[in-house]
Formats: structure tokens, sequence, C-alpha cells
């Protein structure tokens, strides 16, 4: 089995030996493609033509048509067919059935033109000298390169030469005076019946057309057929001249081609829910091992032992990272990363990005910054979730690579429009610099500068991948200018509307508690209260974490344990809690619909619902607000944003 040659690369090797040339261009015309039939159709090998304009190789003149009214149909059509004349390398004017169209990569976006072009002036030249000379019509009606028969009104054979002899396997005397249908495939038998009455109608009098025909040993064979009605002198219906050609070779490449797309289409999507799906199964142990570690911290440790702890949650955080990372460039790649816009606080943004970031720059002893412009616009309607990742993602770059001097954030803002805004951002850096020839692979998926055993910086390698993808998806743009050993400098900008004062922010957070508040509280526990604290959750060790991380700061606490959607409705029913903790992946019935019943029941429209889940993606959250849930608290759980909840819904003010 191991000899046997992979379908794309003998789908390829079908099109190079194709009978038709094959010869595709890039948006600019230029060729990019020339196969072996194109070299023996025009003379010019594929060395002699690849980078260089179509038409310039080719000269294509047609006399009905201009090149501007091929292209508006070929942009409207999609496919442009015709015959045109081209010239070969040695100045030889052919006669080409052309067919044009539109090549589009995956995604369905149009990247080239493919034509496929079969040399017809012998065929031209016969169809002439019918008309000509009955003489010269019987030499090259017996001799042509491709199949030619004569059929009666009635679609019955009347003459067949020896290529149609040759490719059917019939004796002449087994197809003379006997209807072509006869051997033909079922469903195409309509073909010619269509036709004849509409050439008898006087509403067409040639066509071309594709039809499958069964050869003497039983094979199925495709046929281009240009079937045309020839009419006396007195211009009545004589009899049908059928040019046939044998493309049974391009119909079994387009087999194995449409194939090979669809087994890499297959592919890409059992990766993606694999890499989606392995994400979930990380998530859930990882939830487990930083929620232990955060609550062994707030325990009485040793200096080393809380050193040992927090390593041990930094390094879970950067598996985490990675995860996230690796689930992100599956759905770009998958093409279905879609942004969430909605109206956004950019300073809190801005802020918040530099936060994530403020810690280590102390710890390496670097200066990072903000420079912001006047005129940055507050409110901006954006994804907010993405373009924090775009900016944490260049800042810890810039971060990382740096080991003494400056990281600054330059943030400016002008006006499009009264409703739109241009936003450049700017990361500069005195940091080890990038190379002329680094610079080149800087956007591609799972590279660094540094590919040896000898590297010094950790990460994926696809958080410059990622941040290019999100940009283009936001309809931005990225440049980068460095000099190695002296720093580097990332310039984006995007443009977006301007939000609405008054609209709900995304800040971020899970909650709109006010910060001063939420400082307070984080130095406190609530002992004076005892609400029921419903937990919905499948998994035994993530129910004890989040149960262990509530009793942390509410020690009075009645929590409840369900282990799945319908436990979890039938002792909401029975006990009416002050809040439930929903996970949303779950058997039996999952956290949608169980959060669907608690609503319908009478207490259950006033009871906070928060979702628990290890996606953590938009889509997710959309649909878990969409059921009525009011939160949502990814996995590996915060113990923060956990505190944030645990005070907005259960302090002394909303129990009363």
């Amino acid at each position: 089995m191991h000899n046997l040659i992979p379908s794309e690369v003998y789908s390829s090797l079908i099109l190079q030996y194709l009978y038709d040339a094959v010869i595709v261009t890039d948006l600019e015309f230029r060729i990019t493609s020339w196969n072996l039939a194109a070299e023996r159709i025009y003379g010019y090998s594929a060395k002699e033509v690849i980078g260089k304009s179509a038409m310039t190789i080719l000269k294509t003149v047609q006399s009905n048509s201009t090149r501007d009214n091929r292209i508006v149909e070929l942009q409207t059509n999609g496919i442009w067919q015709g015959e045109v004349f081209q010239y070969t390398k040695r100045s030889e004017r052919l006669t080409i059935r052309s067919a044009v169209s539109l090549l589009k990569d995956k995604s369905d976006q149009t990247i080239g033109i493919i034509a496929i072009n079969r040399d017809i002036t012998e065929e031209i030249k016969i169809k002439e000298e019918l008309v000509d000379s009955e003489e010269r019509f019987r030499m090259s009606f017996d001799n042509a390169g491709v199949g030619v028969c004569i059929l009666d009104l009635n679609g019955q054979f009347i003459r067949v030469n020896k290529k149609l002899i040759a490719m059917l396997g019939y004796e002449e005397a087994e197809l003379l005076g006997k209807k072509t249908n006869e051997f033909a495939y079922e469903d195409d038998k309509i073909l010619f019946d269509s036709f004849r009455d509409l050439a008898l109608s006087g509403s067409k009098e040639n066509i071309i057309y594709e039809k499958r025909f069964f050869s003497k040993d039983k094979r199925i064979l495709w046929f281009e057929i240009s079937n045309t009605l020839v009419k006396n002198r007195d211009g009545e219906p004589s009899y049908f001249v059928v040019h046939v050609n044998d493309i049974s070779g391009r119909k079994n490449a387009e087999f194995h081609l449409r194939n090979a797309i669809k087994e890499a289409e297959r592919a890409n999507q059992a990766k993606s829910e694999f890499v989606a799906n392995m994400s979930h199964e990380i998530r859930t142990p990882l939830n487990g091992v930083i929620g232990f570690n955060e609550l062994l911290l707030t325990t009485n440790l040793d200096t080393d032992q809380r050193e040992f702890v927090r390593n041990a949650i930094s390094s879970a955080h950067g598996l985490l990272g990675i995860i996230n990372d690796v689930l992100d460039i599956s759905k770009i790649e998958a093409g279905k990363l879609v942004l969430n816009e909605v109206t956004s606080n950019l300073k809190q943004i801005i802020n918040d990005s530099l936060g994530v970031l403020r810690w280590k720059a102390n710890e390496k002893g670097i200066n990072l910054r903000l420079e912001a412009g006047e005129g940055i616009p507050e409110i901006i309607l954006v994804d907010a979730t993405r373009l924090r990742q775009i900016l944490i993602n260049l800042l810890g770059n810039a971060v990382k690579f740096t080991e003494v001097g400056d990281v600054i954030l330059k943030v400016n803002a002008s006006e499009i429009s009264f409703q739109k805004t241009k936003l450049e951002f700017v990361i500069k850096d005195t940091g080890i610099g990038i190379s002329e020839e680094q610079k080149s692979h800087l956007f591609q998926s799972f590279w660094q500068g540094e590919t040896n055993s000898k590297r010094r910086y950790g990460g994926s390698g696809l958080g410059l991948k990622i941040t290019k993808s999100l940009l283009d998806l936001m309809g931005g743009v990225i440049e980068v200018k460095s000099q190695v050993g002296v720093g580097s400098e990332f310039h984006f900008s995007i443009e977006c509307n301007f939000g609405k004062e008054n609209s709900d922010l995304d800040s971020g957070a899970n909650n709109n508690v006010p910060n001063e508040e939420l400082a307070q509280y984080r130095e406190s526990v609530l002992t004076d209260i005892s609400p029921h604290i419903l937990i919905v959750e499948d998994n035994k060790m993530n129910r004890e974490l989040l149960k262990r991380m509530i009793q942390k700061y509410i020690p009075n606490a009645k929590i409840i344990e369900a282990v799945d959607g319908l436990e979890g409705v039938r002792f909401f029913r029975e006990l009416i809690p002050n809040l439930v903790f929903m996970d949303v992946q779950m058997p039996n019935m999952d956290g949608l619909e169980a959060a669907t019943e608690i609503r319908k029941q009478p207490s259950g429209s006033k009871v906070p619902i928060i979702a628990l889940t290890a996606g953590a993606l938009y889509e997710e959250r959309k649909k878990c607000f969409e059921v009525g849930m009011d939160q949502f608290l990814p996995k590996p759980i915060d113990i923060l944003a956990l505190n944030e909840i645990l005070f907005h819904y259960l302090n002394r003010s909303t129990l009363e």
C-alpha cells in the first residue's frame, strides 16, 4: 500500500497530462501554471511563460467580443466559454475553444483564473471543408484526430470515422443504422432528444454538451460532443454532424480533485473538533490545578512554599495560554472565528492590557508606560476581548524580548466621519530586535526567532499569527520596524464606530461592582450571611474546588451539589437557592437546558444563574445569555472573579 500515489498528487498528474491546455493565472493575469498540453499546443515551455502576462504570450483575439466584455462576463457569471484566436511561439494562428473560470480557495475567495483551452483549428477546418468539397470532407472525416459521425434526423448513425470506432470499441457495422442513444447512459439520453427538437424547430442549430456512453466492454466513457445541424441548399434540415472528444481523463481528474478537497475539508474539520475537545478536556484538570493552588496560597505557608505555589500557578496559566492559542489558531484556519463587536470602554481595554504585563515589566526593571494622544474616544464599538488579546500579545512580546529600557504603548485617534474613528497603536521596545530575514517569517504559525536548542524565550509561536489574523478580521493592518540590538516597533490600526455612552460596556469584568467596594471585599470574609448555593457540575473535583473557594469567603454558605442538569432542576424546585452555578457541558441534561427549565419555574426568574464552562468562547457565552443566565465564569476559575460574583449577588443588601 505504501507505493500508492496520494489522490492529490494523482489529480495533479492527471491535470498535467490532460489533453487540453490547462493555464492558471493570478488576478493580474500572470501565468502561474502551464501544463504539458499547453507546451504542445503553443510551443512555449512552462519555464518560458511562468510569471509572464497571458495576454503577451497568447495574443488572444476574438471578432465578436472584446477582452473587456469577456472579463465582465467572467466576473458576472464566474465562467466564460467561447472560441478565440491565439498564436503559437512561431506566430501560427490557432482557433481555440476556451472555458475560463474564476479560481477560488477554500474560503471562496477569488485567487486567480483557470482556463481550459482546446486547439480546435483542425475541427474548424473540417467543418469548412464539408461545405467546400465532398472529397476533402471524406479524407478529413476518416482521418480526423477526434471522433466524428453523421447522424440522420432521428439520431441514427449514417457514418462514423475511425477515431469514434476506436473510442467505442465497436465495429463500424455494429454502429451504422443504430441510434446513438442505444449506446448512451440512461440518464443522458434526453440530451440528444432535447437538442434534436430545438434544432428541427429552428431554435438552435448547434450545441456543445457532455454525455456518457458505454463502450463495447461496458466501460463508461465521458464524451464532449459538438453537435451541429446541417441544412441543404433549400434551407431544410438534412443531417447532424457530431464531433466527439473523449474527456474521461478530465472527468476522472475532476472526480479525484473533488474527493481530495472533500478529504482535506474532513481532515480540517476533524482537527478543529479534536483541538476544541482536547482544549476543553485539558481545561477541566487545569481548573483543579490552578484553583487548589490558589486556595493553598491562602493558607499558612513559609516563604519557600509560597514561592513554589506561585510558580505552579504561573506554570499552569502558561499552559492555559498555549491551549487558548492553539484553539484560536484552529478556529482561524477553519474560518470559524467570528468577531463580537459590542460597545466598549477603550481606556479600560488599554489599562487592562497594560495591567496584565505590569508585574512582569516591574520584575525585569522595564519601564512600561502609555503615551495617549488627544481626542481618543472613550466609548467605541469593537470586539473588546480580541482587541485586548492583540494588545497583550504585542505588549507581552515587547516585555519578553526586552531586558533593559522601555516598552511604550502609543495610542492616537483620528476622526474619519461623524460616526467612525481610526485608532492607531504603536508598541515600541528597546529589546533584541528582529533581523530582515526574520521579518519575513514573523506572522507564520509556530515560528520564533530562535528555533534551535539554545532558545532563551518560551511561548507557542502562535501569538503574532493570531494577532495578524484578528486584525485581518477587523479590517486592520499591522507593520513592523526593527533593528537588531536596538529594538522593535509594531504599528497597527483599525477603524471602528463610536459607541453610545449609555450602553452596557464590556469592561472585561463579570459585573459592575465598583472598584472601591471590590477592594474592600477582597480583604474581608462574609461571615454574617448563610445563603443557599446550588452547584450543578458533573466533575466531582470541580464541585469540590468551587465549594472550597466559596467557603473560603462565605464560611456559613449552605452548598447543594447536583451532578447533572436533571438533578439540578429537581434540587432547585425543592430548595429555591439564592445563587446557582451551572456547568454548561453535562450528561443527561446540559446546563443550557437546565437553565431554560429553571427560568420556567415560578421562583426561577429572580435567582441568578452563573454559567461555568471550560469553553470560554464567545459563541458559548452568547448561548448562555440567550437561555437567561446572568453571568459567565470561565474555567479555570479565577478566584477574584468568583469573589466579585459572590459579593455582587450575595452581600447583605441583595439577600434582604
